[in-house]
């Protein structure tokens, strides 16, 4: 597993006209067989959003549609899901909230990047916000 996924990555190949799709694709198609590491706030970030008529608007998703769509991209081979993280992820997790004013979005953010941290993985993501992590490998992919 060469990178922890970032659902802003994710979804725009599952969406169609998403702005992020040619981006996303054109990094998608360069990865191998095991390369893109899922967890499990991910696949409920994809689920939520799948099923969200604020976010998909006349493509929203009925739950179990959702479900099949996201079923469908963890089948594919570049895909590793995975279900627990090391016994490190905990110690990365709170070096990455330590000394961090209050956001909306930091203990997930810090999750996924001591996530890739403990994985000596790289966190494809297109949220500038992990620049913000010490020591985490960053693959910042860029908007057309």
């Amino acid at each position: 597993m060469r990178y922890i996924v970032d659902a802003n990555v994710f979804l725009p190949l599952l969406t169609d006209g998403h702005a992020l799709r040619a981006p996303a694709l054109s990094w998608w198609d360069a990865c191998a067989d095991g390369d893109a590491g899922m967890s499990l706030p991910v696949r409920m970030a994809l689920l939520r959003l799948l099923s969200n008529s604020r976010v998909m608007g006349t493509s929203t998703l009925n739950p179990e549609r959702a479900w099949e769509v996201v079923g469908e991209l963890i089948s594919d081979p570049r895909v590793i899901v995975i279900e627990q993280p090391p016994q490190s992820h905990a110690m990365h997790w709170l070096a990455n909230i330590s000394g961090r004013l209050p956001s909306p979005d930091l203990w997930t953010d810090a999750w996924l990047a001591a996530l890739a941290q403990a994985t000596d993985s790289a966190m494809t993501t297109f949220d500038r916000g992990f620049l913000a992590f010490n020591k985490l490998k960053l693959q910042l992919l860029a908007p057309n």
